[in-house]
C-alpha cells in the first residue's frame, strides 16, 4: 500500500502545531479522535485505511456527537496525504482562525473552467469539477473565492417550465473567510440564470450544511454512506461504477466475495463516506 510508515496522526498533530493549533489525540470506544484546546465542540475522527472501523459504527458515532451539539469530522488517512494543505486550511477555518473579508468589498468576475480548476484544486478539499457557470470574487485583483454551477435543467415532473440548477463547488482562498461571499455569488447566478430553484449537497464527512440553512436552503434528503474503492498505490478514490474500465470488465463477472478478493490483490481497498445532505433553495 502507498501508505507512509510514520504515523500520519502524529504528522497531523505536528503540522497543526506549526500553525499554532494545539490538539490532543484520545481513544473513545476504540475510535481514535482528536480534540482542540480552543474549541470544545469540534472533533476529528482519524481513520486509518487498514484498521478502519465499520461504516455503521462510524455513522452512529457521528450521530451521537451531533445529538450533543458537537461536530465530528471524518478524516481519512488518504485524504490527509492527498490534500494536506486543504485539510489544514479547513480545520483553521472551522476554528475561526481565518482572516475575514467583507463580500461587499469584492467584485464578481466570470471565469473559465481552467481558472476555476486552478483555484479549486488548490483550495477545495474535493478539488474541481466540471461546471457550466463559474464566478469568482476579486479583492485588489486577487481571486479570494470561487463558486461553480451547473446549467439549468428542466424538472417536468414539477412543471413543464420549471428549471433547477446545482451549486457544484464553493471555496475561499486559504486563510480567508469571505463574509457574505457565497450569498453574493449565489444571488448573481440566480439573477443571471433565473432558475426556479438551486440545489446543492453538503459532504457529511466534513459538514452538516448549516451555512446553507442560513442562506435559506431547505434540507430535503440525506443520502446513505457510500462504498468507495481506494487505489492505495496511486491514492485515488473511485465509486464502484467508476472503477477503471479494465477492472470493471473483470469484476463484472465475479461474485461479491471474489470481487473483493480480486480488487484487494490489485491494491484496491474498500473505504466509505458518510453520505450527503441534499439542500434546495426555492426561488
Amino acid at each position: 500500500m502507498g501508505i507512509k510508515n510514520i504515523s500520519w496522526k502524529e504528522e497531523l498533530k505536528q503540522e497543526l502545531l506549526k500553525i499554532g493549533i494545539e490538539s490532543e489525540l484520545f481513544i473513545s470506544d476504540s475510535f481514535l479522535l482528536m480534540r482542540f484546546r480552543e474549541n470544545e465542540q469540534l472533533f476529528l475522527h482519524l481513520i486509518t485505511i487498514d484498521t478502519q472501523p465499520g461504516c455503521r459504527e462510524t455513522l452512529q458515532l457521528q450521530q451521537d456527537y451531533l445529538a450533543e451539539g458537537k461536530q465530528l469530522i471524518q478524516l481519512w488517512e488518504d485524504v490527509w496525504q492527498n490534500r494536506t494543505v486543504q485539510v489544514l486550511s479547513r480545520i483553521s477555518a472551522l476554528l475561526g482562525r481565518n482572516k475575514r473579508i467583507h463580500g461587499r468589498k469584492t467584485n464578481i468576475l466570470s471565469i473559465t473552467q481552467p481558472q476555476a480548476d486552478q483555484f479549486l484544486n488548490q483550495h477545495h478539499l474535493q478539488g474541481s469539477a466540471t461546471s457550466r457557470y463559474r464566478y469568482a470574487l476579486l479583492l485588489n485583483d486577487q481571486i479570494v473565492a470561487v463558486a461553480t454551477f451547473s446549467g439549468k435543467r428542466k424538472m417536468i415532473r414539477k412543471h413543464p417550465d420549471y428549471t433547477s440548477a446545482e451549486l457544484i463547488r464553493f471555496a475561499t482562498a486559504d486563510g480567508f473567510t469571505v463574509q457574505g461571499g457565497l450569498s453574493k455569488l449565489l444571488q448573481h447566478f440566480i439573477k443571471t440564470l433565473q432558475p426556479d430553484d438551486v440545489m446543492t449537497y453538503a459532504d457529511l464527512d466534513w459538514s452538516y450544511g448549516k451555512g446553507y440553512t442560513k442562506l435559506g436552503f431547505e434540507l430535503v434528503a440525506q443520502t446513505p454512506p457510500a462504498e468507495i474503492w481506494l487505489d492505495t498505490q496511486k491514492m485515488i478514490r473511485y465509486f464502484p461504477h467508476r472503477l477503471p474500465p479494465e477492472l470493471n470488465l473483470i469484476v463484472a463477472e465475479l461474485s461479491a466475495a471474489e470481487r473483493v478478493g480480486y480488487l484487494n490483490s490489485a491494491h484496491y481497498f474498500s473505504v466509505f463516506n458518510m453520505g450527503n445532505l441534499k439542500y434546495i433553495l426555492h426561488l
